[in-house]
């Protein structure tokens, strides 16, 4: 990034794979995961994994993968997957994949979820417009799948009939939900209603920060939290 660093121009997007090198994407996975085993080591409460999409600036296409191979090196570590993009995938898969990451990790899941940004919608072939509706309909599915015993589901954008998940996770009545804030007042609501934490983001805004958590406190008052 030193082209960058002495203010030359962004990278073109998208990036031709003559920019990847296979040598560098394997030695980042295993710098991480190193990282991530002597954090459990020194007593760390947990590591985080986030999603992004078709960009140099990241490799975790796939944060499940990631902690999955994680849970594997560590003992003791929350593995706090933040976020899966639920309007941008199939939510009963998502669920299942989780379920498997807890009980692989004994209970040490923390399951995050998030919405992403517009060039991850361009990618996938997703409606941007359509993103807060995906991501409420996957959320009520996915906390069904792993409450219930059978459901069944009609929603506008996914369907299900007498389902029945397996492996189920550890926690019960499932593994603990945040969700990420940088300022949406539904965001905010959503998170009250369902009585989630939420992580404010913005960068330096403290200000900005300090109104959402007194928001947030408010809508949990109103919902009865």
């Amino acid at each position: 990034l030193d082209h960058l660093k002495n203010g030359g121009p962004e990278l073109p997007y998208p990036l031709a794979k003559e920019h990847f090198d296979a040598d560098t994407a394997m030695r980042t996975y295993e710098e991480h995961l190193d990282a991530w085993e002597l954090l459990d080591k020194c007593g760390y409460d947990g590591v985080g994994f986030n999603e992004h999409h078709c960009s140099p600036y990241g490799l975790m296409n796939s944060p499940n993968l990631m902690a999955s191979a994680a849970a594997q090196r560590t003992k003791n570590l929350k593995l706090l997957i933040y976020g899966n993009l639920l309007p941008l995938h199939e939510p009963l898969r998502l669920a299942e994949e989780l379920a498997m990451i807890d009980c692989l990790s004994k209970g040490r899941l923390i399951s995050g979820f998030a919405r992403g940004i517009p060039r991850e919608y361009q990618v996938h072939n997703v409606a941007l417009n359509e993103s807060r509706a995906r991501f409420e309909e996957a959320f009520d599915i996915i906390t069904r799948a792993w409450e219930d015993e059978v459901f069944s589901y009609e929603g506008k954008f996914w369907s299900y009939h007498d389902v029945a998940m397996w492996p189920r996770p550890v926690q019960r009545p499932r593994p603990p939900i945040w969700v990420p804030v940088i300022g949406s007042k539904e965001s905010i609501e959503f998170a009250g209603k369902h009585d989630l934490p939420i992580t404010p983001g913005l960068g330096r805004a403290r200000g900005l920060r300090d109104d959402i958590i007194r928001y947030y406190a408010k809508c949990l008052s109103a919902a009865g939290h």
